[in-house]
């Protein structure tokens, strides 16, 4: 998938989020807050701040209880590689699989694809590559949900920036489900 279809997809599904909304359909939206950590981006480097914090927002439909297709962006924030900032950022589409144990919790994994651009001057590199990640949510209240999740991005970077990366970001999130 390139990152021209990527972005298509992503976009037609934020479109149709509001409209979803307000038929009470499967639709849900979301926010996170974690720690983005670049996993190769110090190797060779004497100074080097491979974790930053990181956010996201995300939309998704729920096809059934177990399955739900998922769009979302995350900044990683800016690394430092040696004396330059390295900013990094994504868009993703993913699909989930959850299990519900309860009535309120539920795991999932999740696997798909992104399209990132990385930029540290002079240079910047647009890619795309693969995102998978497992977490838990818990029911609050009937429309309101909590995440904890890892998910890793795999070779974020390369070209002219000399590196590719593997990004892990823990994060937690608040979900909304408008039923």
């Amino acid at each position: 998938m390139n990152g021209k279809t990527l972005f298509a997809a992503v976009s037609i599904l934020v479109a149709a989020l509001p409209a979803a909304a307000q038929d009470n359909t499967g639709v849900y939206v979301g926010a996170s807050l974690g720690v983005a950590k670049a996993k190769h981006m110090c190797v060779g480097v004497a100074s080097c701040d491979s974790s930053e914090p990181s956010f996201g927002l995300f939309g998704g439909y729920e096809l059934s209880r177990y399955l739900a297709v998922e769009g979302g962006y995350r900044y990683f924030s800016t690394f430092t590689r040696s004396t330059q900032g390295v900013a990094s950022n994504a868009l993703d589409l993913v699909g989930v699989g959850s299990f519900p144990f309860t009535k309120e919790l539920s795991v999932y994994g999740k696997a798909g694809a992104y399209v990132a651009r990385t930029s540290s001057a002079p240079a910047s590199e647009n890619n795309s590559g693969f995102i998978y990640g497992v977490g838990a949510e818990w029911a609050l209240a009937k429309n309101w949900r909590v995440r904890g999740e890892w998910q890793r991005y795999s070779g974020v970077g390369g070209g002219g920036l000399g590196f590719s990366t593997d990004i892990d970001v823990w994060s937690g999130a608040i979900v909304w489900r408008p039923r």
